[in-house]
């Protein structure tokens, strides 16, 4: 047996090494997250992909959060739960999914996000001239983080000046934490509770406004929904982004021969980002499912009313579907990776991370071909989360 656990002290920091070794013990696994929840992770490629379209594995609200308040009051803890568990369409299971995802994919359209390119070529060209060359800097605070969040807040119609806290807080609702995710929690629905209202009065050309301008007998999202939806959009719409910048960031300057081809060649970019997001992915785990009735994980019984997390980041670097899966090669061809998820729920911004991505690895490699990191690679820590899975800071330095 692997001799750290999952979840456990030192796993987040070494959480690509334990899932390569727990792929190699079985085809799920019990663990139990910081804040005492008991879940099954799956970890091998073929499983993970048919648990995350598997009807069985549902996520409903209300079986959830029944299921989590359960276990929650069995260790004393209060059984209050962020509102990243809400009536949004990631918990919902068909058709009250299909209508909830029906109503946000008629606003939030393909033409939109193409429509945001040429504002994130600028916002990524803003961000990189003034980045100094003599001295270290963090590539998450300067780059990686402010990008999607300025992104994400422009197409949701958040005004600059009220962006401040929104980092903290989104931060604080991925630590499984208790005493950090629900002060959090009601900061941010009061806050959208007064930017929902503004909207109504003012509405302006932003998806927010648009989900609320809802003409005549059309059907809406309910309060609750919209509440709910708003948190998914603006916690997914940057954190992924944030995650997936860094963590490409820190792999391609591992070697510079690699982070030296992506500059010269830009048209590899494209390839690499997909690669980058299979060997190391900005999600760790699929967010939480539940069995309807057992279910049969190669071998594995999980029995009904258990609580299940699918383990991207592991089935991502299965050799079984990935030759060499913990080896990263530019060259490879990573299509078919989960860590937009798969199934009904697979993420409805991809198209968007993608883009960020690509026009900040573009720039960077193009402009600082000398770029290193300013400490040892043992130095870097990952944020505890279970779900997110991305660096608290990269220090670089961009100069020669």
């Amino acid at each position: 047996m692997t001799e750290t656990p999952l979840f456990g002290d030192g796993y987040w920091d070494t959480s690509l090494e334990v899932a390569d070794a727990l792929r190699a013990e079985a085809t799920a696994h019990r663990a139990t997250l910081p804040n005492q929840i008991r879940v099954w992770v799956i970890g091998h490629y073929a499983h993970a992909r048919a648990a995350l379209a598997d009807p069985r594995l549902s996520k409903d609200i209300g079986g959830l959060t029944a299921i989590i308040r359960g276990q929650l009051a069995e260790t004393g803890q209060a059984d209050a739960l962020s509102n990243m568990f809400s009536p949004h369409m990631l918990f919902n299971d068909d058709p009250a999914h299909a209508r909830l995802r029906g109503l946000l994919t008629a606003k939030f359209t393909r033409a939109r996000v193409q429509a945001l390119k040429p504002r994130v070529e600028q916002l990524t060209d803003t961000l990189l001239e003034v980045l100094p060359r003599d001295r270290p800097i963090d590539l998450i605070d300067r780059v990686a983080f402010p990008l999607p969040l300025t992104v994400i807040c422009e197409l949701l119609g958040i005004p600059t000046e009220e962006r401040g806290p929104l980092r903290d807080w989104t931060a604080a609702l991925m630590e499984d934490l208790p005493e950090r995710t629900l002060p959090a929690s009601r900061a941010m629905e009061q806050y959208f509770t007064e930017l929902i209202a503004a909207k109504r009065t003012t509405p302006g050309d932003d998806l927010l406004s648009a989900l609320i301008q809802v003409a005549g007998d059309e059907d809406r999202l309910a309060p609750g929904e919209l509440m709910g939806t708003l948190f998914l959009l603006f916690v997914a719409g940057h954190e992924t982004s944030t995650n997936m910048i860094g963590n490409s960031v820190r792999w391609l300057l591992q070697d510079p021969q690699r982070w030296r081809l992506l500059g010269q060649r830009p048209e590899l970019v494209p390839g690499a980002v997909e690669e980058l997001l299979r060997f190391d992915s900005p999600v760790r785990m699929a967010t939480h499912r539940f069995t309807t009735e057992p279910v049969d994980v190669g071998g594995v019984l999980i029995p009904a009313g258990e609580l299940v997390l699918v383990s991207l980041q592991s089935a991502n670097r299965d050799s079984a579907r990935f030759p060499g899966g913990d080896q990263l090669d530019l060259h490879r061809d990573a299509s078919g990776h989960l860590s937009f998820g798969h199934g009904i729920h697979y993420c409805l911004g991809a198209p968007l991370g993608r883009m960020e991505a690509e026009l900040a690895l573009g720039g960077l490699t193009r402009r600082f071909p000398g770029a290193r990191l300013a400490v040892d690679e043992a130095d870097l820590k990952r944020r505890h989360s279970a779900i997110m899975n991305g660096y608290v800071d990269l220090p670089l330095l961009l100069g020669r």
